[in-house]
């Protein structure tokens, strides 16, 4: 069964969208351009076909501008589409709004929406438990376990102009668990946290959103790493369309290499990394640092193609690198997306 089904579907902004970060003067100019020029149109989410299943994990993935939070925005009833259709838990997405926000929960990123300034933590947990018309006892319930789970219990009379990022999330993500809807939109959950709140975030959206609560989640983010970790499926997403759909493990194994090469290598400094780059024709070259005193270092190239790791060591020697191990390490999520978006480029 899909929760999620959209076919075509597309949302077009006409000039400068709203939240691009415009001073006061520049809307002014552009308000005063737009009474005598046509603004410009671009198909933010061009249409996008996908479907979501009941009680999967789904990734949602792309650079900024790829169009993953308006993807999430449609579906959430925030925005209106231009074309294209989409049911949501049954529902059609423009006749029957009402029925999909009812079925749907949305937690930006960094939390500030979510959360009323009035309440204290608990309050606001309480509200909305009361509101999806929780008893009294289970309402206490549910809150004492998402402040306990989620490490807030001292922010649990605190309000939220006093919160942390990581504390506003976390909120957030306790408001999505105590609705129980049937789909969870998470854009981007754990931007900018530190790594304890991080995990934190990532295995209560693993164990108690998804596994044990059977709710289906949708979740946006720029972590492939973490995509790769967390989700049943993956879309990648560029420039509005979505360039491949699967499990990592099938999108890895159609669109990546058998094996990348990993040098282990020192007397290796970052400053020869743009010149390696060039010589040798690579489209990235990625740099872990051991230890920057010595140079001891890890070293993956990307590139369209199988690597050649004669190649790279000849490179290397060639600028007094000692090549200590040469590796074969499984792609990633992060070489298939790299692979697909530059073949869009070039």
């Amino acid at each position: 069964m899909n929760v999620v089904e959209t076919e075509n579907l597309t949302k077009i902004y006409r000039g400068n969208q709203p939240d691009d970060g415009r001073s006061w003067g520049d809307a002014l100019v552009d308000l005063a351009k737009r009474a005598w020029r046509r603004p410009e149109e671009k198909a933010v989410v061009d249409g996008v076909s996908v479907d979501v299943r009941a009680g999967e994990l789904f990734g949602i993935v792309g650079s900024n501008g790829a169009g993953k939070t308006t993807f999430l925005k449609l579906l959430s009833c925030l925005v209106y589409p231009d074309h294209g259709q989409a049911v949501v838990n049954g529902y059609d997405l423009v006749r029957q709004r009402s029925a999909v926000r009812r079925s749907v929960v949305i937690a930006k990123a960094g939390g500030w929406m979510s959360c009323l300034w009035q309440l204290s933590g608990r309050e606001n947990l309480l509200f909305r438990a009361r509101m999806c018309g929780l008893s009294g006892k289970e309402a206490a319930r549910r809150a004492d376990y998402v402040l306990e789970r989620l490490e807030l219990e001292h922010q649990a009379g605190g309000h939220s102009w006093s919160w942390s990022a990581g504390e506003l999330q976390r909120f957030s993500l306790g408001l999505c668990f105590i609705a129980r809807t049937p789909l969870v939109m998470l854009d981007e959950p754990t931007s900018h946290l530190d790594p304890h709140v991080a995990r934190l975030i990532r295995e209560f959206i693993r164990e108690d959103l998804s596994r044990e609560g059977g709710q289906t989640v949708m979740m946006s983010t720029h972590y492939l790493e973490e995509a790769d970790q967390l989700c049943d499926r993956v879309a990648i997403f560029f420039k509005g369309r979505v360039l491949a759909c699967d499990s990592p493990s099938v999108l890895r194994a159609r669109y990546a290499a058998d094996s990348i090469p990993e040098l282990w290598v020192s007397g290796y400094r970052a400053s020869l990394g743009e010149q390696i780059r060039k010589s040798l024709g690579l489209a990235e070259w990625i740099e872990h640092f051991e230890d920057v005193a010595s140079g001891r270092a890890r070293l993956r190239p990307k590139w369209g193609g199988h690597p050649e790791p004669d190649r790279l060591r000849s490179a290397l020697e060639a600028q007094c690198v000692t090549v200590l191990e040469v590796r074969d390490v499984e792609p990633t999520l992060d070489d298939v997306y790299f692979r697909l978006c530059r073949e869009k480029v070039t």
